[in-house]
């Protein structure tokens, strides 16, 4: 079994440099995306920022309408701002406190986990053979008393706790 001396956290391939065509892929769908939720406010927006396009506009826009669209303008300036700001920094807070907990900490039990490795390595090598015969074997028929019990690994776990524990 590998042994890793780190602790790595979820990958994501849009982050690795070498994936640039998935990284645009993905790019160019999110700004679509974007343009779907930013487009229909612009053209709200648009008759009170020129009243003279008002008229050139496919849809009819009526007198009323313009109160609750200044209202929508003066909360997408002002409010809409202040809020994203807040959630960026937040979002920005959360990482880095989430960054230092994984770095101060250590997530795992080591010596639990190296444990509970090597009560799978034991229990496969009395099912199927030693490693190294397993991985020489091109070719293996597992006879039907060789087959794995329903939560197998789970239960091998609890009894190898339990043997710590005495």
């Amino acid at each position: 079994m590998n042994h890793k001396n780190k602790i790595e956290l979820v990958e994501d391939d849009y982050f690795n440099s070498s994936n640039w065509q998935l990284k645009a892929k993905q790019t160019a769908i999110a700004l679509v995306g974007w343009l779907g939720v930013i487009l229909p406010f612009f053209f709200l927006m648009l008759p009170l920022w020129l009243p003279q396009a008002r008229h050139a506009l496919p849809f009819n826009y009526y007198h009323r309408i313009i109160i609750p669209l200044k209202f929508l303008a003066r909360f997408f300036d002002e409010y809409f701002v202040i809020i994203a700001l807040l959630y960026f920094s937040l979002t920005e807070w959360n990482n880095y406190r989430f960054s230092s907990t994984w770095t101060r900490r250590v997530a795992i039990n080591t010596h639990r986990c190296d444990v509970r490795k090597e009560l799978i390595e034991n229990a496969w090598t009395d099912k199927f053979g030693n490693l190294q015969k397993r991985q020489q074997d091109s070719f293996y028929t597992v006879k039907k008393e060789q087959n794995l019990e329903p939560y197998f690994a789970q239960l091998l776990f609890v009894k190898g706790d339990d043997h710590q524990c005495t």
